[in-house]
């Protein structure tokens, strides 16, 4: 079997080969989510989510593909980890391709200096289960929850967003579709800052955002030919971003909507903004998206507080994922103990 690294850029027959072998085993990987679309795929190989350093690499025998992997080594924050999605053909699947894969990243991990291979998986999945046999740490779970967005949704929109409205004076709203506008692209960032006191791995470091990644992250969106849109809450006084959420639209989805980031920031929290500005993107959405039946959200498990809003709105749990990570040194040998 040869392994090879490729551009994704550049080299599409390979690119849609992995792609073809990702959405080939997405009836056992996540069946409960709508297969990833081309578009969102090439997005995510072609530029990361952040615009980080990655490699693609394919594993082929006899000219046919049997497997693919993800490798992104990012510069500015998490210098000594990488993280890895490994996908195998479910044609090709436990014939050892995937841990000769893994061991293979793990050396393009090790020759870049890192220390530690992380990932994740669906809680019941093949890849979970992969990941546990060749000995990966489990770390914190995410929970992904559905919002079914129906008549008796938007029958008790008007009400939550009176309610949130009565603790959120003194603040305005603000919506905008597609790249973030000039005026306030350093406020997203600072807005985006809000992550890093999200729950998260104890090895894992959030991201630290300025303008150039921000429009890094969006030359991803605008690759993979979505349509975005954005909601925050400007506080009036100080003119200040104290939250935002933003939602995703694949037109090759045809009913479904993603959650993205909906983040408030610690000054102004309290005020149910979170809620506020989630509704708002709802009553928008009605009108620009109405073909939307379901909107997908993640939430790390300890987040208690948006865990609290997506519950008040109705979603409901569909699956949990969860975090993995491995010694790059101990993922090097498993080829050969295999």
């Amino acid at each position: 079997m040869q392994i090879e690294q490729f551009d994704p850029k550049t080299q599409q027959d390979q690119l849609r080969a992995c792609h073809e072998m990702l959405i080939s085993g997405h009836p056992e990987d996540d069946p409960n989510a709508p297969p990833m679309s081309f578009g969102m795929f090439r997005g995510w190989w072609t530029y990361g989510f952040s615009g980080e350093p990655q490699q693609i690499w394919i594993a082929t025998e006899s000219g046919e593909p049997k497997g693919c992997y993800v490798l992104e080594l990012p510069e500015r924050e998490n210098k000594t980890n990488a993280f890895c999605h490994v996908v195998v053909g479910r044609a090709w699947r436990r014939r050892g391709i995937g841990t000769r894969l893994l061991s293979h990243a793990a050396s393009q991990a090790e020759t870049a200096g890192r220390r530690l291979l992380m990932s994740n998986a669906r809680v019941g999945s093949p890849g979970e289960d992969f990941a546990r046999t060749i000995g990966a740490r489990a770390g914190m779970q995410d929970v992904r929850r559905v919002l079914d967005v129906n008549a008796s949704l938007h029958s008790r929109l008007p009400e939550l967003r009176e309610r949130a409205l009565s603790r959120s004076a003194g603040y305005s709203l603000r919506f905008w579709s597609g790249s973030t506008p000039e005026d306030v692209a350093e406020a997203t960032c600072q807005l985006y800052a809000a992550l890093a006191d999200a729950p998260h791995d104890e090895a894992f470091e959030p991201a630290t955002w300025d303008v150039a990644r921000l429009r890094a992250a969006e030359e991803r969106v605008i690759a993979q030919g979505t349509r975005w849109y954005s909601v925050a809450a400007m506080h009036d006084t100080s003119g200040e971003m104290a939250a935002l959420t933003q939602v995703n639209v694949d037109p090759d989805v045809i009913d479904w909507a993603f959650q993205e980031i909906t983040a408030v920031t610690r000054p102004h929290r309290g005020h149910r903004l979170g809620m506020l500005v989630k509704v708002d993107m709802l009553q928008r959405l009605a009108e620009l998206e109405p073909q939307i039946r379901q909107i997908m959200t993640f939430n790390a498990a300890p987040n208690e507080h948006m865990i609290a809003v997506n519950v008040e709105l109705g979603n409901r749990i569909s699956d949990y994922f969860v975090s993995l990570e491995m010694d790059v040194a101990d993922a090097t040998k498993l080829a050969i103990a295999n």
